[in-house]
């Protein structure tokens, strides 16, 4: 059965150098509220199941989703693919189903 990371398309390529800083300040938010530090509140918010945040987060960016998957649940999917590691140092991709 295929579960929704089996869904997900990760989406590797180089990102603006604008949106790389609201990057930065988002997992800067993050850590400076006991998060990890290379961890975005959206996130977060979907790792940690924080529903109503999740909700308002989403909502703010409504355009950001693939089918069902949703804005924080693609950041946490991210995380898990090692999106955003360059390409020289990216690791081996997770095993499907983790």
């Amino acid at each position: 059965m295929a579960t929704k990371l089996d869904l997900y398309r990760p989406d590797r390529s180089r990102r603006p150098y604008w949106l790389g800083l609201l990057i930065a300040v988002d997992q800067l938010a993050n850590a400076a509220l006991g998060g990890y530090v290379d961890e975005t509140l959206s996130s977060r918010a979907h790792r940690e199941g924080w529903r109503q945040a999740e909700r308002l987060i989403d909502g703010l960016f409504w355009w950001d989703r693939q089918g069902e998957i949703r804005h924080c649940e693609l950041a946490f999917y991210g995380e898990l693919v090692r999106e955003h590691f360059p390409p020289a140092a990216a690791p081996d991709p997770l095993p499907a189903g983790v």
